[in-house]
Formats: C-alpha cells, sequence, structure tokens
C-alpha cells in the first residue's frame, strides 16, 4: 500500500511541476504579447503624432506664404524693384513672427521670370535663374495658385509657394522655407528621437548636406551629434512606405516623403526606448491608384 501511495504522490509531484512549467509558459507568452502590443501601440502613436506635427508645419508655411504674398508694404516695395528695402522688410516680418509664433523660418522672393529677387538670409544672391530645378516655382507660375511641399534644393525643406498678383496679373511669388526643427522639438518633448534621410543620390542637388552623416544609402539631414549606431544595425533597404522595426534597445517608426512630383526622396524616422528588447519588423506599401492624367490617388 505504502509503494502504492508513493507512486500516487510521485504522478502528483509530476503533474503539478507540468502544470506549473505550463502555467509559467503561458505566463510569459502573454506578458511577452503584451510587451509587444504596448510597444507596437507606442510606435503607431508615434507614427500618428510624426505625421500629424508634419503635416501641421506644411499647413503654417503655406498659411504663412499666403500672407505675406498679400502683405501690401512688401509688395509695394517689390513693385518697385527696391531690394534693399524688400529685404529689410521681410526680415523685420519674420522677426516679429518668430517672436509671435516662436517659429523659424527663411524666405525668397521670385521675379516674375522664374529667377530669384532677395533672400532673407542672404542679401547678395539675385537673379539665379530656378526655372531649371525648381518644380514648385515653375508650377505655381503656370498654374497661379499657391501650393506647399517638400522640395529638395541645396537643403531638404518644407516650401510653401505663393503667387504675387497685381490687378489679378501674377508679377512674381514669394516662398517660405522651414526646417524640421520645430518638428524634432515637438517630438524631443514627447520622448522620441527624429533622423530624417534623404537619398544619397540626391546630394548632387542638396549639396550643402555632402558632409553629414552617411548611414548606408541615406544622408542624416538633421546632423547634430546624434547616436545612429543602433539604427545603422538595420538594413534600410527593407523599409517600404511605412512600418515599425526594433535594434537593440531601440525601436523605430517611419514614413516615406515625397517630392512634388511624387520622387521618394528617403524618411522621417523616430525612436524610442525598447527597454524589454521586443522585435518587430513590419513595413508596409500604400496602396495606389494612377488615374487616366497620371496623377497618383492614394
Amino acid at each position: 500500500m505504502k509503494i502504492f501511495d508513493s507512486h500516487i504522490n510521485r504522478y502528483i509531484f509530476i503533474l503539478l511541476n507540468f502544470a506549473a512549467i505550463t502555467l509559467s509558459f503561458f505566463f510569459y507568452k502573454l506578458t511577452q504579447i503584451d510587451k509587444d502590443d504596448n510597444l507596437l501601440s507606442q510606435l503607431e502613436n508615434g507614427l500618428t503624432t510624426t505625421r500629424y506635427l508634419f503635416e501641421e508645419q506644411k499647413r503654417y508655411a503655406l498659411s504663412l506664404s499666403i500672407l505675406l504674398s498679400q502683405d501690401q508694404e512688401l509688395k509695394n516695395s517689390f513693385l518697385k524693384k527696391d531690394r534693399k528695402e524688400s529685404f529689410k522688410i521681410v526680415n523685420k516680418k519674420i522677426s516679429l513672427l518668430k517672436k509671435l509664433q516662436d517659429s523659424n523660418f527663411d524666405v525668397q522672393i521670385h521675379n516674375k521670370d522664374l529667377t530669384t529677387y532677395i533672400r532673407s538670409w542672404d542679401f547678395t544672391k539675385k537673379d539665379i535663374p530656378l526655372e531649371s530645378f525648381r518644380q514648385g516655382v515653375v508650377k505655381v507660375s503656370k498654374e497661379k495658385k499657391p501650393l506647399v511641399s517638400i522640395e529638395l534644393g541645396k537643403r531638404l525643406n518644407i516650401k510653401a509657394i505663393s503667387p504675387i498678383f497685381k490687378d489679378n496679373e501674377q508679377i512674381g511669388s514669394i516662398e517660405v522655407i522651414i526646417g524640421f526643427d520645430y518638428l524634432e522639438n515637438e517630438l524631443k518633448q514627447k520622448g522620441y528621437e527624429t533622423f530624417i534621410l534623404l537619398e544619397n543620390k540626391y546630394l548632387k542637388i542638396a549639396d550643402t548636406l555632402i558632409e553629414n552623416e552617411k548611414i548606408q544609402n541615406y544622408t542624416l539631414v538633421n546632423d547634430n551629434n546624434k547616436n545612429t549606431n543602433l539604427l545603422k544595425k538595420f538594413d534600410l533597404k527593407k523599409l517600404k512606405d511605412y512600418g515599425y522595426f526594433t535594434s537593440e534597445k531601440k525601436a523605430f517608426s517611419y514614413f516615406s516623403i515625397y517630392s512634388l512630383t511624387r520622387e521618394k526622396l528617403g524618411y522621417i524616422v523616430i525612436a524610442l526606448s525598447n527597454d524589454d528588447n521586443v522585435i518587430i519588423d513590419n513595413s508596409y506599401e500604400k496602396q495606389r491608384v494612377i488615374d487616366k492624367s497620371g496623377i497618383i490617388i492614394e
């Protein structure tokens, strides 16, 4: 009888151990799923926030360009072709808006013949032909309507361009140029690091970025002593239109940035801590339809 009881006790002990191991395994799996879901939720929220701030900056740039294109004081100096007066007025208004709205931007005014009239940051530059490489300026001249886009020049910026009219005739255009500082600072306050990546093939145009840090086939546009080691460990060729991926102790969200003519220029990537070392690698392509006119609808 004692031997029989001993066998029963042994079986019970084995069953209890097995149950404990099974429960521990399921608990671990549930915990891991919870960690995965939590990190993915943070990445999705970060992506949504970044997109919103990005579009907000584009709307802001467009509003400024429309406002300045209708400014009578500035328009009068432009009609007189008094560059010194125009330069003074533009910088006075930029300074005022910086104080009122804590914003940082540059302004360029274009002549009717699509050459440079003035640049707010460099008075010496004038009469530079823009038609061959500034698609936005050409488009505004043809369509006579404001537009905003990511446009590649010496730098990579948000550029908003509005026509300047006199008696319903376009006499030139004005451009507001905004960098990514505001976007980066806002995301930093929310706990995200920001990496603006431009494909290296565009450095022939954006030659002011040539010396910036390279990450595989990309150049870091906002190059200010960032720690890019963990980002470099991921194969950036795997990136699609948007998605999420992780490296050691870091998790990343990203989306593509496109030019006015729908050329993919690079990516905006944000990063946060991945203390639990969760592994995620989800990339997605947008659904696109091309209509009869050749316009891409997303």
